[in-house]
């Protein structure tokens, strides 16, 4: 017999939570991207295309899944973490570095 209170189904509404920060994380890629991309276009493509799939890892993370299902969308939320995270360090290693710390901390006055 399931329980009658939705706060037993769904403590403090974790899933309704996590889903809200992956759109806050997908939110946050496009900014990001959109900032970059006015500097380095092709990293800021890379992250504008990350902010969508970021989304859409949410949508599946955030829906409730059957016994059976529910390994194979932790397997996919793993991977799309990963790949994000790859994504994000190949365009990292690839941007350009300062010639010496007096470019990176440029000193005003």
């Amino acid at each position: 017999m399931p329980p009658d209170d939705p706060e037993d189904i769904d403590p403090g509404l974790a899933r309704e939570r996590t889903r809200l920060a992956w759109a806050r994380t997908a939110i946050a890629f496009a900014a990001v991207g959109a900032a970059v991309l006015r500097k380095d276009p092709a990293d800021g493509l890379i992250i504008l295309v990350a902010a969508p799939l970021t989304y859409a890892i949410g949508q599946v993370a955030g829906r409730k899944a059957g016994p059976g299902r529910q390994s194979r969308r932790l397997a996919i939320v793993t991977a799309s973490v990963i790949v994000t995270a790859a994504l994000a360090a190949i365009a990292a290693l690839a941007g350009h570095s300062p010639a010496n710390l007096d470019q990176l901390l440029p000193l005003h006055g």
